[in-house]
């Protein structure tokens, strides 16, 4: 198959895999065939290179608090952000991260998962500068510690993450399992809990015990996997007009594709990169309406992105009364402060194919019926 003629950002040094540590970037390149295109050698390179720190510093790490993350217990139970890309859940993850009572995992501690307790008064500190002040994709602000989603250090951690397939396309096929997990084996499963489990205690013991909230779009498939973690967990499900969430993901793929790539792309890669796109959507979506019934209806709050924007306040007092959430007052007080520094928020324009539209109403589906929305929708 011939290989793309343009490769884009091919010297960014965006890779979601950076801070892996030594033996499992080792055993991901094995797991690929070794199968390294020469015009990305310089990433190998700079992963395996931070690779080395982030090990010795993580094992380091673990010598000095293991015992202590051992015997602790993730109490309170995390609060998830569930939705596809696109849908809302970063603007929603900041809201109910930043208040007095919880907390988030941060950008640098899903680059460093295994080092960050030691480092993060200093690396940060040294690098900040350095760093774009919004997403290459959009215009959501960028830095260090501004939240991040748990996924890219869970594909560190454990090697089980659709992620990889962005980086190794030719393995596409092989990573759809780990969207939701249910046709792995029980070890599989067993090793991402405690990886999990392992992540959400760190940032608890950074953080004096504040609940963690979670957003990660893949555990929007994991409900079940999620609720044998966590039964008490309460759930935010927030969603958009499919046409609109597909044309954003294409958007927002077409910067973080080429900043991660390891093997040069097909010329038909495009075309792949939709077929995958809708491949992903459906198994969240049609997961997420089969498994909903399974939380305790108490525990789940589902809103569309249009009643959030605009009227952050509004809904983050009714969340914080039917969760029975603490110290309103304390989250009022950060929240309006948040939101009035917001300003005015940009949204890409975007575009879409007659064609491309009638594949989303067909394979995100559960998508138009869940949501109410209509297929003669126009973006």
């Amino acid at each position: 198959m011939r290989r793309v003629g343009n490769i884009l950002k091919r010297w960014s040094t965006d890779q979601l895999i950076t801070g892996i540590e030594a033996q499992d970037w080792l055993k991901m390149l094995s797991s690929n065939n070794w199968r390294i295109d020469p015009a990305y050698a310089h990433r190998v390179a700079w992963v395996g290179g931070w690779s080395i720190p982030a090990t010795v510093l993580g094992r380091i790490e673990d010598a000095r608090y293991g015992r202590e993350l051992a015997a602790m217990e993730i109490d309170p139970d995390p609060l998830f952000v569930l939705g596809h890309w696109r849908s809302g859940t970063t603007h929603l993850h900041n809201l109910l991260g930043r208040v007095p009572e919880h907390t988030y995992s941060t950008v640098y501690q899903v680059v460093f998962p295994s080092a960050f307790l030691m480092t993060d008064e200093i690396v940060p500190a040294l690098t900040e500068r350095f760093m774009d002040d919004t997403r290459t994709y959009d215009n959501v602000k960028h830095g260090w510690n501004e939240a991040a989603e748990d996924e890219i250090a869970l594909a560190k951690l454990t090697g089980m993450s659709p992620y990889v397939s962005f980086m190794f396309p030719e393995q596409m096929a092989k990573y759809e399992k780990y969207v939701d997990f249910q046709e792995c084996t029980a070890d599989e499963r067993k090793k991402w809990k405690t990886a999990f489990s392992y992540f959400l205690k760190k940032i608890m013991l950074a953080t004096g015990g504040k609940r963690v909230v979670v957003k990660s779009c893949t555990h929007t498939a994991r409900i079940r996997l999620l609720l044998e973690m966590f039964p008490n967990a309460k759930f935010v499900y927030i969603h958009r007009h499919p046409y609109e969430v597909f044309a954003s993901t294409l958007h927002m793929r077409s910067h973080t594709d080429w900043e991660n790539f390891f093997q040069v792309p097909e010329e038909n890669w495009e075309a792949q990169r939709e077929q995958q796109t809708l491949l992903l959507g459906q198994r969240i979506f049609d997961r997420y309406v089969e498994d909903r019934s399974l939380i305790p209806e108490e525990n789940l709050i589902e809103l569309k992105y249009e009643e959030l924007c605009g009227n952050e306040m509004e809904v983050m007092e009714s969340l914080w009364s039917q969760f029975e959430l603490p110290n309103w007052a304390g989250a009022e007080r950060e929240l309006t402060e948040y939101t009035a520094g917001l300003g005015e928020y940009k949204r890409n324009k975007l575009k879409i194919k007659p064609k491309q539209k009638k594949a989303v109403a067909e394979m995100w589906k559960s998508a138009f019926e869940h949501g109410g929305y209509d297929t003669e929708y126009k973006i």
